[in-house]
């Protein structure tokens, strides 16, 4: 791993942190209990109504932005933007949607070509009653990327959950991966690992069941439950995201990929390192549990050539969906891409110490709030 100013002898790695208090899983929704609003829209029928006649209304409102494409029998949604080798492919974490990426992909496309999608049942992609697996993801993403003509080689950014999805990917399609990125990534044995974790995605997901329910009700719309995953994004993106995160059957597949949470981490744990291949670790320094810096710097040691950035103010949502933290996430994109490009006449790729990285790098540390190494 490069040296980082993370590690300096005088910053330790809990220096960037900042706990959260509770560790049980909360939306940010401080308003009446749900289940006696629930109670309330049942008996009323208003916000069945309402959901359903708003459901209508949004999809005219919100077309898909990019194309539809036939995979395996089921119609999955994808959008592509800028030109250029390795091909950069972002994939969303659990429920995730390709809005998600309103900052990042515009941002990433002026150096690269980009490529966001939407996994089966979520977003502008159609149902699909498969198991959800990451295997599964891994062979719909690349059979997706080769039906719309996007050929290797790819730098993989998986946020959240769709770090455990693109590790799975790298494992089985090693020589098409030039270069890989983790946003706020999902260690697989986090929750076996943290009890702080263990208890916040418990508490989460069980939270889960109840929400396809009180999403046909009208509970989730009317009180913008999940607000905090579309605010800040652009205005359009954040209109879209708002939209699916009111949606049935958006909302039932996230709980669908919640039940297979073990069956994905399992995956994982079997899946090898990435040798030399370029790697960014970006991590979100609030809201932080107790042991996730350890399972970050972990995350780190897959690749002999990483770097480990934190990002100080941003929380494990905002990290993508604020357009001052996206910029940072950007930076450590481009430094991968960069970093993964094929090899050119008198262009190495050979590890550079971290004294005598140069400008593409500096930026990178210093977008990340950091000096670059050696400067103070």
């Amino acid at each position: 791993m490069k040296a980082d100013p993370i590690f300096s002898p005088d910053a330790g790695p809990g220096h960037f942190y900042e706990y959260r208090d509770q560790h049980h899983f909360s939306t940010g929704e401080k308003r009446r209990s749900p289940i006696l609003s629930a109670i309330v829209l049942c008996v009323t029928g208003i916000g069945f109504l309402y959901q359903v006649f708003s459901a209508v209304r949004d999809r005219r409102n919100n077309p898909p932005p990019g194309r539809l494409m036939e995979v395996d029998g089921c119609r999955l949604h994808v959008q592509t933007s800028g030109s250029g080798a390795p091909t950069v492919v972002l994939e969303t974490g659990l429920g995730g949607m390709s809005s998600a990426w309103g900052w990042i992909q515009p941002e990433a496309a002026k150096f690269s070509r980009v490529v966001s999608y939407d996994r089966a049942g979520l977003g502008w992609s159609g149902p699909d009653s498969a198991p959800k697996s990451a295997a599964l993801a891994a062979h719909r993403l690349r059979r997706l990327l080769l039906t719309s003509g996007i050929l290797p080689p790819y730098v993989l950014v998986g946020h959240s959950m769709g770090g455990l999805l693109i590790r799975v990917f790298a494992d089985r399609y090693p020589g098409e991966v030039a270069g890989m990125v983790l946003l706020d990534a999902v260690h697989p044995d986090q929750h076996l690992r943290s009890p702080a974790i263990e208890t916040h995605m418990r508490s989460g997901f069980r939270f889960l069941k109840a929400v396809p329910l009180l999403a046909r009700l009208g509970y989730v719309r009317l009180v913008s439950l999940f607000s905090a995953w579309s605010d800040g994004l652009p205005p359009r993106q954040a209109e879209e995201a708002a939209a699916f995160l009111s949606s049935c059957s958006h909302l039932k597949t996230t709980l669908d990929e919640s039940l297979a949470w073990e069956t994905i981490c399992a995956e994982v744990r079997g899946t090898k390192g990435l040798g030399a291949t370029p790697l960014a670790v970006v991590t979100a320094g609030k809201g932080v549990l107790p042991g996730q810096p350890e399972l970050q710097s972990e995350l780190a040691t897959l690749s002999s050539d990483s770097v480990h950035v934190v990002v100080e103010g941003a929380d494990h949502i905002s990290l993508v969906t604020r357009q001052e933290h996206a910029l940072k996430v950007v930076a450590a994109i481009r430094y991968v891409v960069e970093r993964g490009e094929p090899l050119r006449p008198g262009k190495s790729h050979s590890p550079i110490p971290a004294e005598n990285i140069g400008a593409p790098s500096f930026s990178f540390f210093k977008c990340a709030g950091y000096p670059p190494p050696g400067k103070k």
